[in-house]
């Protein structure tokens, strides 16, 4: 079995065009790619920053087909959609547009196969694929995205294999270095955005919406300023007095959200709702009973919890997760050292995941292998048995069939061990071969051509 990750991220797109790769129901996408004939196993890690598709399946080129025309699909239908909304356009006007569009799209796609895949997914439970290098969450969103896939049944022995390893070594390498020490998550990196905007935060006033985990990790940042009030605003009221009282704030009911804007400085908004909460007029709305005070609102949410268009009004300052980007560099720097170490250790780690991958790829040849010698020996032993008839008794059967058990473990064991070094070195052909005369039934989509690294542009 062979690994695809097909993935859109902060690397290479922006917050608009994360929202249009995003799934609006994550479970029900792994459904839909389990059903395609080529993917035998499949996990989605979608987070605030990136898109992600890990997928399995015995014809490397058919699963990468199936995967590009599945989000193909996807996306253009969102594209189309939003379209007919946002702009009104005619069905020629939009179709144009999304054949622009769909070119653009496939440009910004990444996609690695077999090692590369698996180094992609090592260094990115280990913290250096993230926006802020370090970070912890992602890989406690790893987790949540394999256990959610293991849920949804689209998990077998061989991702089931490479995840938990994955995990242990995002672990591990937090043991080891020093890559997460003070590391700042995006939580951290909005506030720090803030302070930087309005020159302090001492003495301001803030509004938070989402008391969910992003909103918690904007929490915990919080708390180390010397803020004059404090509002928390949720769709479940008991989580949001929750927050407010680690702050030191106040719950506001969903519905006096406009109520929370007129008041502060600062809005910092994460929640995980499926659309618009901040609309124009609702911002708009709250600013004329401002006066002329200005406000700073931070989005870190995906999709989007601010519409755009509030950007626009005079004395608002409108940042995305985009605006986070200069945070991420300077953090970035300051882990280089971390960055190196974390790498050597990935290296390590990858050799030994990639040789458990194929040793579990070749256990059913292996396996096979030996079920169809045990079938000769006892056949053949039968037959010699009833040759000598009645002439032999059972000390003397026991100690023919012992004969024949050890030729065979002599005969077959070195074969077998050939066969799993050959698969543990990455050693294809041999595999293959062993595959096309030893079990011909197990596997026969094997493919010989292994791609190490970015298969650019047939996309």
């Amino acid at each position: 079995m062979h690994t695809v990750n097909m993935r859109v991220t902060h690397h290479t797109a922006d917050i608009p065009t994360l929202e249009l790769f995003a799934f609006k129901d994550v479970k029900k996408a792994l459904e839909d790619l389990i059903s395609l004939p080529s993917i035998k196993e499949c996990v989605i890690i979608q987070t605030c920053n990136r898109v992600e598709i890990f997928a399995a399946g015995d014809d490397i080129d058919d699963v990468w087909h199936d995967l590009r025309d599945y989000v193909s699909r996807d996306v253009i239908l969102k594209m189309k959609e939003k379209l007919e909304v946002s702009h009104g356009l005619p069905p020629e006007s939009i179709v144009e547009h999304v054949k622009m569009m769909s070119k653009k799209y496939h440009e910004i796609i990444e996609t690695e196969f077999h090692t590369s895949a698996l180094r992609h997914l090592l260094r990115l439970t280990s913290g250096i694929e993230s926006m802020i290098v370090g970070e912890d969450q992602i890989l406690g969103q790893v987790r949540e995205a394999f256990n959610l896939a293991k849920e949804t049944g689209t998990v077998g022995p061989h991702f089931d294999n490479i995840f938990t390893k994955a995990i242990n070594v995002g672990k591990l390498v937090r043991n080891r270095t020093q890559i997460n020490r003070g590391a700042v998550s995006i939580g951290s990196a909005a506030v720090e955005l803030a302070e930087s905007t309005l020159g302090t935060l001492e003495g301001k006033s803030v509004l938070l919406t989402g008391a969910g985990k992003m909103g918690k990790l904007v929490t915990k940042s919080l708390k180390e300023k010397n803020l004059a009030r404090t509002y928390v605003v949720n769709r479940t009221y008991e989580r949001a007095v929750k927050v407010a009282k680690e702050l030191g704030g106040e719950a506001l009911p969903f519905s006096e959200l406009e109520r929370g804007i007129r008041e502060v400085d600062l809005v910092i908004t994460a929640t995980s709702a499926p659309g618009v909460l901040l609309t124009k007029e609702m911002v708009s709305n709250a600013l004329k009973e401002r006066r002329k005070k200005g406000i700073v609102i931070i989005d870190v949410a995906i999709p989007r919890d601010v519409d755009e268009e509030v950007g626009k009004l005079r004395g608002v300052k409108l940042f995305n997760i985009d605006g986070l980007r200069e945070i991420a560099t300077k953090n970035r720097i300051k882990r280089e050292k971390e960055v190196i170490k974390v790498e050597k250790i990935i290296e390590k780690e990858l050799s030994l995941l990639i040789k458990q991958v194929y040793r579990l790829d070749i256990e059913d040849v292996v396996k096979v292998l030996f079920e169809k010698a045990e079938k000769i020996r006892r056949r053949e032993l039968d037959k010699a048995l009833r040759m000598l008839g009645n002439g032999i008794g059972e000390r003397e059967k026991k100690i023919v069939d012992d004969l024949t058990k050890v030729i065979i473990k002599r005969t077959i064991s070195p074969i077998a061990d050939n066969v799993r070094r050959a698969a543990e070195v990455g050693d294809s052909d041999a595999v293959a071969f062993a595959q096309k005369w030893f079990a011909e039934d197990v596997h026969h989509h094997y493919r010989r051509k292994h791609v190490s690294g970015k298969k650019n542009e047939k996309a």
